[in-house]
């Protein structure tokens, strides 16, 4: 179920995030809409999704790959740095 999150690291190559959401922190790769987000934005998506799903950010609709989500916030950065370069 879709829900609100905010967006709370941003890789070095703006490809990958990580969301802040009510369950945890969910990392999530950016497809073809690399650099589109920064930190503090809001987003809605299925955090508990595995895979291809959209991102929805105001009235866009991103291409996204949900990679999981996580109760720790310092695992789910560790996890988008060494997936997104940093």
């Amino acid at each position: 179920m879709r829900s609100g999150g905010q967006v709370i690291f941003v890789s070095r190559n703006a490809g990958i995030i990580v969301v802040q959401h009510d369950d945890g922190y969910a990392v999530v790769e950016l497809i073809g809409d690399e650099g589109s987000l920064g930190i503090g934005d809001r987003v809605k998506g299925d955090w508990d999704a595995l895979g291809g799903e959209p991102l929805f950010a105001g009235d866009e609709t991103l291409d996204a790959y949900f990679q999981g989500s996580w109760g720790s916030r310092d695992t789910a950065i560790k996890i988008a740095r060494n997936t997104g370069g940093g």
